[in-house]
């Protein structure tokens, strides 16, 4: 299974992994992304006391600053094509023109507000999934009013991606045992025959799996043999209404 970097950090011992369980650092990146998504337009203080929070809990996890840009840059193409239009379609004075397209000034602030908001949310997501087992991250769904057919989609979904992997690897590894030196051409059809077995064969494997379960007694819910720590929620309650005193902060400093 080749999936080892999900939990590459996980295992690190840090203050957030001792004095916090999943779910607390769960709610913790779910308030900072709300804090940070809904803060009022133009409170830049605010933006800037939140940024300094997800700072300190990069410095918490023990959380490389190189491993948490790489894994949010895989995020920012989602949200940098919307803010690339706004300085085209958002009228205002202008800050320059780059042949027949003209950028206003007032576009370019709302695109890097939106930059600024989207890259915090998610790096403050992102820091908790970092130090978080998956498993432990899919257990700690249950503590979210969310839908019981979303919350087992996702942990059936996290564990079809092993199926998937492992039927890759071993489809991959008789692709090469049998063509040998063979041509390029030759090389890529059989690549693309390869993915539409590869679709069968983990989807037949997957099914196997399903009905396995459903014997074993499955019933929408993932059992765990190492529950969750009980572990003091006074930090959590505690960052969670700091994020809220810093949002009321923001409402504030832009109608003063």
């Amino acid at each position: 299974m080749g999936f080892a970097h999900l939990d590459r950090f996980a295992d690190r011992p840090s203050w957030l992994g001792r004095r916090t369980t999943p779910e607390q650092r769960l709610w913790i990146a779910i308030a900072a992304a709300f804090a940070a998504g809904l803060m009022p337009p133009g409170a830049w203080r605010g933006l800037a006391a939140i940024a300094l929070i997800v700072a300190l809990g990069v410095w918490a996890a023990s959380l490389p600053a190189g491993a948490l840009a790489r894994r949010v840059a895989h995020a920012v193409p989602f949200f940098l094509l919307p803010a690339l239009a706004l300085p085209l379609s958002v009228p205002g004075p202008v800050a320059f023109e780059l042949g027949p397209l003209t950028f206003s000034r007032t576009g370019l602030t709302k695109a890097a507000e939106i930059m600024v908001r989207a890259t915090l949310a998610v790096s403050a997501v992102t820091v908790v999934i970092s130090v978080t087992r998956a498993a432990d991250l899919l257990s700690a769904l249950d503590a979210l009013p969310l839908p019981r057919l979303v919350k087992s989609s996702l942990a059936l979904g996290y564990r079809y991606v092993y199926v998937l992997n492992d039927e890759l690897e071993r489809t991959a590894r008789a692709l090469r045992s049998r063509l040998g030196r063979a041509s390029a051409s030759r090389y890529w059809r059989a690549r693309a025959a390869l993915l539409a077995h590869l679709v069968v064969r983990a989807h037949a494997r997957a099914s196997r799996i399903h009905a396995a379960m459903l014997s074993r007694g499955y019933r929408d819910g993932l059992p765990t043999l190492q529950p969750t720590a009980s572990v003091s929620p006074v930090w959590t309650v505690a960052i969670i209404t700091l994020l809220a005193a810093i949002w009321l902060a923001g409402l504030f400093e832009v109608r003063g």
